[in-house]
């Protein structure tokens, strides 16, 4: 094993101990599909499976990137891309993954009545 001391920086530790009670408390607090971690919170595919082995098999990303990253790690049953993505090859790219994606959207056009001009 790698001692602290040893490790390149920037390198992600954790206490295991600590990071499986928090796992196991968001698991009881939120259990199952109540919960659909944020994956650009830590930006890790191996803490995500983690979650996933407590029973949070949905994720939401912020980019592409992270979509993409999950996919190929096999954790993309229940992705939510929350950031609009205009580029449309990123779309292709996210279109074509084995993958369960949503995408969100805003409206193509301010509303009637919105204020937005």
């Amino acid at each position: 094993m790698t001692s602290v001391d040893e490790l390149s920086t920037p390198a992600l530790v954790v206490d295991g101990d600590a990071l499986r009670h928090n796992l196991d408390t968001m698991a009881a607090a939120l259990p199952g599909p109540r919960c659909r971690p944020h994956v650009k919170a830590h930006k890790t595919t191996a803490l995500a499976r983690a979650q996933r082995a407590v029973g949070h098999a949905a994720f939401t990303c912020a980019t592409p990137r992270e979509v993409v990253g999950l996919a190929q790690e096999g954790l993309a049953d229940d992705v939510l891309l929350a950031n609009e993505v205009l580029d449309p090859a990123r779309l292709a790219a996210i279109g074509a993954l084995d993958a369960r994606v949503t995408l969100a959207v805003d409206a193509p056009r301010p509303r009637p009545g919105s204020g937005s001009a």
